[in-house]
């Protein structure tokens, strides 16, 4: 995950202010929600799912987007305070703002990784054109199926020619990718299971193969209670489905000499963690995780919503820490509410009542153990740490040129 001179320095200077619970620089990652308008109504989504309808977000909240000015400013901000990577996803799809393609190009322009989550539904072969031009980075595409049976029944109002045009252009991309002699952008497809495609799982990970993927990630339904738990696997189906996760690389292995290409297939072990547990059938996946390891969100992550709001994590949308209309981002991480965010997380204690105002909004208790989606990044940053032995230590603490 650090590429570069740039990204390593950023890292240690991270690390720095972990040891001394006190930061010394930005964030390395910062989610940019451009707008909460979308087109699809994936039915596990927070938001648009037709199971959750206004409920979790209402019509004047769907329709706010940054503003093509705004975002320019709000890059340069996180430029100058040495963010490596800026993620476009959020409470909508990043292509239905107007000027997406724009912005990204403007990220990359400023030396910052570029990646994104899509649906991949907007994207043409003009837009194919420019993002492989502007060498943008990742593109985390989620797809939910394997065929177009499975693409309808996880999203209600996409027809099957919606799926074929999405194949289509994963195989242009792909071919364009050759022909310009670069690997950028990779291509990630993103699985959701649920009750609704999970025996379409062996043909996911086929449609991959057969699209040129550069990897492929899955991850069980984060439920909103109450409303979207009818999408859970039940007892029968998880143990059956176990039995066809815990066995697919040898599948995997066929279909990467059937169609002469590799595919990644990542966090692989933390998937059958995550369906392994009997909790997964309640929408309580990290448990066995969560207070094992520190949060470092605090000192690595921003996450800015399309009304202006900024979260410490994905899963603190109740406790915003300010608003870019009234704060510039470099206050607000300096803020006293940022800095509370970090004494309750770095030294987590799964049973700080700090923690019942973290999760989407209808859930109850720790809502960290339901689903971390800032995981994998505590994982990196955790492993960079223990890493150290204590004169590595040390010396990173001591160190002067971290400061500058």
């Amino acid at each position: 995950m650090f590429y570069s001179l740039k990204d390593n320095i950023q890292k240690y200077k991270i690390i720095k202010g972990i040891l001394d619970k006190k930061p010394i620089t930005g964030p390395y990652s910062v989610h940019l929600d451009l707008t909460n308008h979308c087109n699809n109504d994936c039915i596990s989504c927070w938001s648009f799912s037709p199971l959750v309808g206004f409920k979790t977000m209402d019509k004047k909240t769907r329709k706010k987007e940054i503003p093509f000015k705004k975002a320019i400013v709000l890059i340069n901000e996180l430029a100058e305070m040495k963010v490596r990577e800026i993620y476009f996803t959020g409470g909508g799809e990043p292509f239905m703002h107007p000027n997406a393609i724009e912005i990204m190009e403007y990220v990359k322009k400023k030396g910052i990784r570029c990646d994104m989550s899509t649906n991949f539904t907007l994207i043409n072969e003009e837009k194919a054109k420019r993002i492989i031009k502007a060498k943008i980075d990742h593109m985390n595409c989620s797809i939910w199926a394997g065929s177009p049976p499975a693409y309808q029944r996880t999203h209600p109002n996409k027809t099957a020619k919606a799926f074929h045009k999405i194949e289509y252009m994963f195989k242009y991309f792909h071919k364009l990718k050759k022909k310009f002699k670069t690997n950028k952008p990779k291509i990630t497809i993103y699985n959701v299971i649920s009750n609704k495609n999970y025996d379409n799982f062996e043909k996911m990970i086929e449609f991959a193969f057969k699209v040129k993927a550069d990897a492929i990630n899955f991850t069980p339904t984060d439920i909103v209670p109450r409303l979207t738990d009818s999408l859970m696997l039940n007892h029968t189906q998880r143990e059956g489905f176990i039995g066809k996760a815990e066995n697919i690389l040898d599948k995997v292995n066929i279909w990467q000499k059937q169609y002469n290409h590799k595919i990644e297939f990542q966090e692989y072990e933390q998937f059958l963690r995550r369906i392994g547990s009997h909790e997964t059938e309640m929408g309580i996946y990290d448990r066995s995780i969560i207070g094992k390891i520190p949060c470092y969100a605090g000192f690595n992550f921003l996450r800015i919503l399309a009304n202006g709001e900024v979260n410490s994590c994905l899963k603190s949308g109740r406790i915003p820490i300010g608003n870019i209309y009234n704060k510039s981002i470099k206050e607000i991480w300096v803020s006293e509410k940022q800095n509370i965010f970090r004494k309750n997380t770095i030294d987590y204690d799964i049973n700080n009542p700090f923690f019942t105002n973290i999760g989407n909004t209808t859930q109850r208790g720790n809502g960290c153990l339901y689903c971390c989606d800032n995981l994998g990044w505590n994982l990196i940053f955790h492993r960079e740490i223990i890493k150290l032995n204590p004169l590595k230590k040390l010396i990173v603490k001591t160190s002067k040129f971290l400061e500058f």
